[in-house]
This record gives C-alpha cells, structure tokens and sequence, in this order.
C-alpha cells in the first residue's frame, strides 16, 4: 500500500511540474536539432514539426535516442499508453542516463 501512495505522489509531482513548465512557456528545440536515434529507427517516429517523437514497442524491438549535447538539467514529459486489455507483465520504464551524478528530486 504505501508503494502505491508514492507512485500516486510521483504521478502527481509529475503532473505539477508539468504543469508548471507550461506556465512558463519552456522552449523546445526540433529533435534533429536536439538528439540523435540511438537504436530502433523503424520504432521511433517524428512529429511533423519535429518538437516531439513517439517511441514505439513491438515483439522485437524498442526505441531509443540521446541527446546531442550535454545538459546540467532539462525537463521532458512522457504520455504512455498501455493496450487495453489485460497488461499483467508489462513493464514501461523510462531511463535517464548522464556521464555524471544524477540528483533526483523526490517530495
């Protein structure tokens, strides 16, 4: 129970600072600008204005990208979307990745 109320106050932070980043109209840059496909071309597509991409998953394959500078911080935002039926077993993660210590900020 009390992972489930930490995972609940980590969707909420996220949705807050999300929030947040809107509020203060945060700049983007184009991905082909900003980042490079680190594997699964096929499964990574682009928005027509090439501000967002989508990261697709199949039975062989994921997706993948790195940024094409380094950064002391950053925001990004993900939607994931789960089939509908039964997903027992389905594991989504999201990793980050720095050549130097990442400082996580929890509530």
């Amino acid at each position: 129970m009390a992972m489930k109320a930490r995972l609940l106050a980590a969707a909420a932070t996220c949705v807050c600072l999300a929030a947040a980043a809107s509020a203060f109209d945060v700049p983007t840059v184009a991905f082909e600008e900003g980042f490079s496909p680190l594997f699964g071309d096929g499964n990574l597509v682009r928005a027509r204005d090439d501000r967002a991409a989508r990261l697709l998953l199949d039975r062989r394959s994921g997706s993948g990208f790195i940024s094409s500078d380094y950064y002391l911080h950053g925001f990004f935002s993900a939607s994931i979307k789960l089939p509908r039926d039964y997903t027992a077993g389905v594991v989504v993660a999201f990793y980050v990745s720095a050549s130097i210590p990442l400082r996580l900020i929890t509530s």
